[in-house]
């Protein structure tokens, strides 16, 4: 048996992802790579940064407190910058509309996916804006989440903590035993 918070882990992610406007299946120009896991101490921001760099994409992390947690507690980006790789934890989000993608603001900017399947950065959205764009953005994301739940995603993996992305295993093969 593989544990709930694989397949939880997975509805999130994947809902965000739709949400955002991300292909349901690898594009030609994959630039995104999206996962999950537990709090991030220093030496773990410094191997998801490793790992972006790895896959050369950036990244879309999100953070539970613990296996059993209902929901993610942050959101984090993982971003090829000029010279280096960044990480940018606490993102918040936002939709500008029931219908409208889901968009990240961190670091002062607005965080989207464009046509080109990449993330892309602009000016934020107007200060008086927010408080209701994140609301729906998150009642979007819940309930998208909910309705993926049980989601069997295939071609997914687990890179053991400090481990490069060759050392990766198969979610299918994870066993947990009672």
């Amino acid at each position: 048996m593989t544990h709930p918070y694989l397949a939880r882990g997975q509805a999130w992610v994947f809902a965000l992802r739709t949400l955002m406007g991300y292909p349901p299946y690898e594009p030609a120009r994959h630039t995104m790579s999206f996962c999950t896991s537990g709090p991030r101490e220093f030496d773990d921001v410094v191997h998801l940064t490793e790992l972006a760099g790895e896959m050369q994409k950036d990244m879309l992390h999100l953070t539970f407190d613990e296996l059993e947690s209902p929901e993610p507690c942050l959101v984090s980006l993982v971003l090829h910058q000029p010279l280096s790789i960044e990480w940018m934890p606490g993102c918040q989000l936002y939709a500008a509309s029931d219908r409208a993608p889901v968009e990240l603001l961190q670091g002062g900017r607005r965080w989207r996916i464009d046509e080109r399947n990449q993330l892309v950065s602009d000016k934020l959205p107007p200060r008086h804006l927010l408080a209701r764009g994140e609301q729906i953005a998150w009642a979007r994301w819940r309930k998208t989440a909910a309705d993926m739940d049980g989601l069997d995603l295939t071609g997914n993996s687990f890179v053991p903590a400090g481990q490069p992305l060759a050392e990766a295993i198969p979610v299918e093969r994870i066993r947990v035993a009672s």
